[in-house]
């Protein structure tokens, strides 16, 4: 026997996720619901043969975390991050601060300095619960204003705004650090690709943001851009380059954080739709790209079956959506491959 072959033969064959793992420059993961993951094993599956990051979809909600002021409930948060350890992925958390989010009894909180206190308390107790065990935190999540031209202001009109100010944003922060200081820590916010005066002022206030956080001297390293694309938006690669290189001269990351395809105004058959989301996240990818790959590319789920999308936005003819990766009988579609070549490439 040749030297060479048996050299090779002491060697084992890489499995197909760790042979897409070791081609991909930037990893790849996706969000997985909890309260799938028992009684669907080919569910589970997907994430442990795609994915190199494995992410709880809702189970680190504010809200879900402490339904009530005296009950915490880690288990759904800690049954999704032990599987992603379990299975030699990463994590990360989404997310601390989220208007969507925030229990009806903290809301009930009138006091600015009792607000503050249970903010920062939740913060630190859940950030201390998964240090070591997450890459990063959403620290807060939609914070800027859904129409800041139309509603003329540039943060969203929340609970915590109004009890707290603007400074429910650093003092979230700071939280975050405090519990974990390892931790790479975003803002994660939607409506950041498009073209248009509306999605230009989005990102200026995103900018502005992390520009006052960076001049107090409080901890930000990254921008999430959450990544649902519009079948009928127009995706401004220029605005988006530019956006990129403005981070990346503050020293900020850019993170694809929850990745999906709404695909309500495309033609209603499989081909189509599939066409457009390939076109879409490509013409997206390539955007970020042209400066410097982002951080990681994060899908909001892995298969069609799974979506938020079926149910908050469905076509109106009635046909069923094809929001990600993967279609509803787990088969990877074209714009899986979309991102295989442009992860592995970058």
């Amino acid at each position: 026997m040749l030297a060479g072959a048996a050299s090779a033969a002491l060697v084992p064959a890489l499995a197909p996720s760790a042979a897409r793992a070791a081609r991909r420059k930037v990893p790849f993961g996706a969000a997985i619901q909890f309260n799938l993951m028992d009684g669907a094993p080919a569910y589970r599956q997907l994430f442990v043969e795609h994915c190199d990051l494995v992410m709880p979809m809702n189970a680190l909600k504010f809200n879900l975390l402490r339904p009530t002021r005296e009950v915490w409930n880690f288990e759904p948060a800690d049954k999704v991050v032990d599987f992603a350890l379990a299975n030699g992925k990463t994590s990360r958390g989404t997310c601390h601060v989220w208007w969507g989010a925030t229990p009806d009894w903290a809301k009930a909180i009138e006091s600015p300095s009792e607000a503050e206190r249970v903010l920062v308390e939740h913060i630190e107790t859940v950030g201390d619960r998964y240090k070591g065990k997450l890459l990063g935190w959403d620290v807060v999540n939609e914070v800027v204003a859904n129409d800041p031209l139309y509603e003329n202001r540039s943060l969203r009109d929340t609970y915590w705004l109004r009890t707290l100010g603007p400074r429910h944003i650093p003092l979230a922060f700071k939280a975050a650090a405090n519990a974990d200081p390892k931790a790479q820590l975003a803002i994660n916010e939607y409506d950041l690709e498009y073209k248009g005066p509306h999605y230009d002022e989005r990102r200026t206030i995103i900018l502005s943001i992390v520009r006052q956080l960076q001049d107090a001297n409080v901890k930000i390293d990254a921008v999430g851009l959450q990544g649902h694309l519009y079948a009928d938006k127009v995706i401004d690669v220029d605005a988006l380059e530019r956006f990129h290189r403005d981070l990346d001269a503050l020293g900020i990351k850019l993170l694809v954080t929850e990745l999906d395809v709404i695909d309500w105004k495309s033609p209603p058959d499989p081909q189509s739709q599939d066409k457009t989301a390939a076109t879409l996240v490509s013409r997206f990818l390539d955007s970020l790209f042209a400066v410097k790959p982002p951080e990681l590319v994060i899908a909001w789920g892995l298969t069609d079956r799974y979506s938020w999308i079926n149910d908050v936005m469905p076509r109106p003819d009635g046909a069923p959506s094809r929001p990600l990766p993967f279609d509803r009988q787990l088969a990877a579609k074209p714009w899986f491959e979309v991102i295989e070549k442009r992860l592995s490439a970058a």
